[in-house]
């Protein structure tokens, strides 16, 4: 054999060794050591799973303390919210709230964005206050429309003011 077979055939023995060892060897080392890093990762998230806990709760209390003092609570839902404080604010003052329709329901990329309807009866102002508590007071959605009425009764002879309001958020 000439020596330059021999170097062909050491350097050909070489490349097979190597890809023996690493089908053998090589390649379990490498997926114990991703193993290895997954778990300790989680051993991590776990060591400080107590502490986010606590610190997800008080965040939770917070929130709801928020909620509460923007009279809004977190067992009902959001249309009964809306509801009660129209409500709420209708007391107060005299209007009155002549109908409250279910609320339309849109799927816009991928988010569903519900419409709520609602026609309030009463003085201009004090509609006008109504609305500006809902959109920037309590942040209960975007007003996206607002149709005064001027409305007469034949029965009194008497002019009245009705608004249909649309109030539009979008759903979680």
């Amino acid at each position: 054999m000439s020596p330059k077979q021999k170097n062909m055939a050491l350097l050909f023995g070489f490349i097979l060794l190597l890809w023996i060892s690493h089908q053998l060897s090589f390649s379990k080392t490498f997926a114990l050591k991703r193993q290895h890093t997954v778990l300790k990762e989680d051993a991590y998230l776990f060591e400080n799973s107590a502490q986010k806990l606590l610190q997800l709760k008080q965040e939770d209390q917070y929130y709801d303390s928020i909620l509460k003092s923007k009279w809004i609570t977190t067992d009902k839902s959001f249309q009964n919210n809306l509801l009660s404080t129209i409500n709420a604010f209708a007391d107060s003052t005299m209007i009155k709230v002549v109908s409250f329709e279910n609320p339309h329901v849109f799927e816009q990329e991928g988010a569903e964005i519900l419409t709520y309807a609602f026609t309030i009866q009463g003085n201009f102002n004090r509609i006008t206050q109504l609305i500006y508590q809902l959109e920037q007071q309590f942040k209960l959605g975007k007003i996206i429309s607002v149709n005064y009425i001027k409305k007469r009764n034949f029965r009194r002879r008497s002019d009245y003011l009705e608004c249909k309001i649309l109030l539009q958020r979008i759903a979680s």
